[in-house]
């Protein structure tokens, strides 16, 4: 039973961003409901291994809870953020809707968040007993990309979708609902794979890292070029030779793809050289940071935020805003009241006048959604989190590595619930790896190896 649960986060890491419902690109019920439900299914599994494999716990241990988690501060984080964001819920515009998640995206869910938190806490616990499963689980991140990257470069070869039916322009996404978001999680696991080859140099770790730097060639996301950006910058810091022969390689690989697009017909290049998404997103950037002054503490909830946003933006600004994201050529009124769903009257270029709503809406920016979610309490504790990695990212450690890489990315984006358990497994991994660091500096400070131990 225990070999089982050597290899169960594994399994997670390699089958989760692989889940698709192949009648649902975008966010909608059953894409969401799978993901949650295998999620749900790894946490109970990892549950009954913990409980089988410590059969001496008892309840009454409990009383020891406060000490252990003090003794594991990022343990502690996670729970906190959690816990937080449910209880946040409760005092929210719609609490259903901030527990379950939005009613037309079911996502961003405050149950759902907790869910990921203990995902967190079920992963550190166990690569801090065992040094060699925290390697083994970032290999199966790696591995998550290889497999995303042929199929991304299936698609552009094919000149369509492999699960979906797409435009030729919306090209590759494979099982993400847009090529941003598969982007974003390549630069993830471009992050780890070149951490790790960056530890043990060999021609496969080398191969996977270039066959994922050539599919986000294919993507032309510039967030994702700079994750991938930052973290050779951190190679040729450590290691100037290895770091300048990666950064070399990677590059060419990128070129290639872009070459090969074009050949294709494909090609994204008026995406390299556009301006109109950084307008864009300043606009949703001022709405969001209009909503967090408005509920600063609790924030909105998930969810909540989508039929108020209008609001924070004035008549220009909308305008502007459904120029920019839906093409409508002239607003001429906003109908929606507060709490529903924003629907404009508009005109095309020939004086036709037609509805337009809009039913999704995200911040774009990952430390603005928290925020909007959770309130500045939500962001506190995520930003600790994150900071709590910054060492182990700058030794260039796997997780570390690929958290930060796409948290630039997520300056620009956010996450879905696509990738969502991923990036968990990802700050539990980082949290490892910065406590590994730790205590190689600090040897005094006891490693705890079995619960007992520690209680």
């Amino acid at each position: 039973m225990y070999r089982i649960y050597r290899w169960w986060w594994f399994a997670f890491v390699v089958l989760y961003p692989l889940i698709f419902v192949p009648s649902e690109r975008s966010f909608w019920g059953l894409n969401y409901t799978y993901h949650i439900v295998i999620t749900a299914i790894f946490v109970l599994g990892a549950l009954l291994f913990e409980w089988f494999l410590h059969p001496h716990l008892r309840l009454s241990d409990a009383k020891h809870l406060p000490r252990l988690l003090w003794q594991h501060k990022p343990v502690l984080l996670a729970l906190l953020f959690g816990i937080w964001g449910v209880i946040a819920a409760f005092f929210t515009p719609s609490p259903a809707v901030a527990l379950m998640g939005s009613l037309a995206r079911n996502g961003d869910g405050a149950l759902a968040s907790f869910l990921f938190s203990l995902v967190f806490v079920l992963v550190y616990l166990q690569i801090m007993r065992e040094r060699d499963l925290l390697v083994r689980i970032a290999i199966g991140v790696a591995i998550s990309g290889v497999l995303l990257s042929l199929g991304a470069i299936a698609e552009i070869a094919l000149g369509r979708g492999l699960i979906y039916a797409l435009q030729v322009g919306d090209l590759p996404i494979v099982s993400f609902p847009q090529k941003g978001h598969l982007a974003g999680y390549l630069a993830a696991t471009f992050g780890v794979a070149i951490a790790i080859w960056f530890r043990k140099p060999s021609w496969l770790f080398l191969g996977t890292v270039l066959l994922i730097a050539f599919s986000l060639g294919l993507t032309y996301n510039r967030a994702a070029f700079l994750g991938m950006a930052l973290v050779l910058l951190i190679g040729v810091w450590r290691a100037p030779r290895q770091g300048l022969v990666a950064s070399a390689l990677v590059l060419i690989a990128v070129f290639a793809a872009i070459q090969w697009t074009q050949f294709r017909g494909v090609g994204g290049q008026k995406e390299l050289a556009s301006t109109s998404s950084m307008e864009a997103r300043m606009l949703f950037w001022k709405a969001a940071v209009g909503g967090i002054l408005e509920r600063p503490v609790l924030g909105w909830g998930g969810g909540n935020f989508d039929y108020y946003w209008p609001l924070f933006l004035s008549a220009e600004e909308q305008a502007r805003f459904l120029r920019l994201e839906a093409g409508a050529y002239k607003m001429i009124a906003y109908l929606s009241a507060p709490g529903t769903i924003p629907v404009w009257i508009v005109e095309n270029e020939k004086g036709q006048r037609y509805t337009q709503s809009i039913v999704l809406w995200k911040s774009h920016s990952q430390l603005l959604e928290v925020a909007l979610q959770k309130g500045l309490v939500g962001l506190v504790l995520y930003m600790a989190l994150l900071i709590l990695s910054i060492r182990a990212f700058l030794q260039l450690t796997p997780g570390a590595s690929g958290l930060w890489a796409y948290h630039v990315f997520l300056l620009l984006w956010f996450i879905p619930f696509f990738s969502e358990g991923v990036v968990w497994v990802l700050f539990a991994l980082a949290a490892g790896e910065a406590t590994q660091t730790y205590r190689s500096k600090h040897p005094s400070v006891p490693v705890v190896k079995d619960y007992r131990t520690s209680i």
